[in-house]
């Protein structure tokens, strides 16, 4: 095989992968980049060293380059650690807040973003 022949074989094929890619439908754009509006439910279960947190609030932060001005959603942390909320699909960060989270009760804690699907969702926080 020629140099020539190598090289318009692979560019033919990059370029076929790539139509089909662009085509198929299943080019999904990532939670991040969403601007979506739809909701969805998370609940779960926040424990403090192993045992429920009976204080506190889960609050959740759908905000991103997309949708700026998205307000941050929060939700009380009842006696059984239990919590349940209702946000934006996509990606959110999350923290807990509140008396009896932390040792210093300056310290809240945050979580890792977590991306919320449409339907119902389950997210427990587990906190040292």
């Amino acid at each position: 095989m020629k140099p020539h022949d190598r090289r318009f074989r692979v560019g033919l094929a990059v370029a076929v992968c790539a139509s089909l890619a662009g085509c198929s439908g299943n080019s999904v754009p990532t939670s991040a980049s969403t601007a979506t509006t739809a909701e969805a439910t998370v609940s779960g279960t926040v424990t403090v060293l192993g045992k429920p947190a009976k204080l506190g609030e889960v609050v959740f932060d759908p905000a991103n380059v997309n949708r700026k001005s998205a307000a941050t959603r929060l939700t009380p942390i009842d006696k059984d650690g239990h919590y349940e909320i209702t946000t934006l699909v996509g990606l959110n960060s999350v923290s807990v807040r509140g008396k009896g989270i932390s040792d210093n009760p300056k310290v809240g804690y945050v979580s890792r973003s977590f991306d919320v699907r449409s339907g119902t969702n389950t997210f427990n926080i587990e906190l040292p």
